[in-house]
């Protein structure tokens, strides 16, 4: 029999996955790399204007002082921000998250500052640097209440959706190419009456949780949570860029079965789930005045959830589009088997619908 399946041998069926991601963690060494040298940077002009304001020879010093402050201090928030208090802040509500941030690392850095003088007590004197203590404990009291406000609202609605509402971005309605991710639970039903709707609420925050760090990394942002059902969206690219699209389903099938165990002892049983991809030209603009919302208008999205219908319908992980597999370069060690086409309701023009698989290890 012909076989008309896409492929691209390379890697490997589900491995045994590390206990922490290492795209996760690259991407924490690289966002604590940016950060550190933004406190660098900014503690170098800062200990420059103070050096310029105090006497000549002490704008040398200066400068070596507020680079090394303003490196320790980002380092240190962003360290703990990054890794150590990350679940954390996720548990907390908003406020509480906000001000418990502010607190924390205005003492940090009030130490860290405390810390770098005394390095600096044999060059600058003592008295000088006192000046600058309660100064710089209001600027930081500050500067944590608006960053930590900021990344509140990040979590709340994502760091591109706030980005794109601040420059104006989808102000003004416009065309633009998409793909879209539908991820839906199965057997969400009968789990939460098995367990109870609020422990299935639990259940659902924390594979929520679990997929975050799989979607960081592979670029993808939330569009919206509908129940148990989890929508992401990318822009059109590239081949290459389009196909993480396909690797982050697979990233998001790790995770939770690095977490297996976790669920099991604590729910049961551990999330499954079908997604379904398509892509294509969608509308897209702001709405609303009281809460403004970025909201993408297409057949595209109906037809990535029809995608997901049928992964659920026929017991399948990733069913996709042939519109979208024509758009992406398959990542390595992934095969696209065809399925027949479907006509989405109210539709004359069947779509192509391929189910995506990944290939065992020889």
């Amino acid at each position: 029999m012909r076989d008309n399946s896409i492929s691209n041998d390379g890697a490997s069926s589900r491995p045994t996955a590390p206990s922490r991601n290492p795209g996760r963690a690259r991407a924490e060494a690289q966002l604590i790399g940016w950060i550190a040298a933004a406190g660098m940077l900014t503690g170098a002009c800062v200990g420059l204007v103070r050096g310029m304001s105090v006497a000549p020879e002490y704008l040398a010093i200066g400068v070596l002082k507020g680079t090394t402050l303003g490196g320790l201090g980002a380092v240190t928030v962003g360290g703990l921000e990054q890794i150590a208090l990350r679940r954390l802040w996720r548990r907390l509500p908003l406020g509480q998250a906000v001000l418990l941030r502010t607190v924390l690392y205005a003492l940090l850095i009030v130490g860290v500052y405390l810390a770098v003088s005394a390095m600096f007590s044999p060059w600058i004197p003592w008295s000088l640097q006192r000046e600058m203590l309660l100064p710089m404990l209001g600027i930081t009291v500050a500067s944590m209440l608006f960053w930590s406000t900021v990344i509140g609202l990040v979590r709340l609605i994502g760091f591109r959706v706030l980005g794109n509402l601040f420059l104006g971005r989808y102000h003004r309605p416009f065309e633009e190419e998409r793909i879209f991710l539908f991820l839906d639970l199965a057997g969400s039903t009968t789990m939460a009456e098995r367990i109870g709707h609020l422990r299935y609420h639990s259940f659902l925050h924390d594979f929520i949780e679990d997929i975050e760090d799989p979607l960081i990394e592979h670029g993808g942002d939330v569009y919206q949570y509908v129940g148990d059902e989890v929508v992401v969206t990318w822009p059109i690219k590239d081949p290459r860029s389009n196909g993480r699209c396909i690797a982050c389903h697979f990233a998001i099938v790790d995770a939770i079965e690095r977490a297996r165990h976790r669920y099991e002892g604590a729910y049961g049983a551990a999330p499954s789930f079908r997604t379904g991809i398509h892509c294509g030209r969608v509308v897209s603009g702001e709405i609303g005045n009281q809460r403004k919302q970025v909201v993408f208008v297409g057949d595209v999205v109906n037809i990535a959830s029809r995608a997901q219908a049928e992964a659920k319908a026929r017991g399948m992980d990733l069913i996709v589009s042939g519109t979208l597999l024509v758009r992406i370069e398959l990542p390595p060690g992934f095969e696209a088997r065809p399925l027949g086409a479907v006509r989405p309701k109210g539709k004359e023009q069947a779509i192509e619908l391929f189910e995506v698989i990944r290939l065992a290890r020889a």
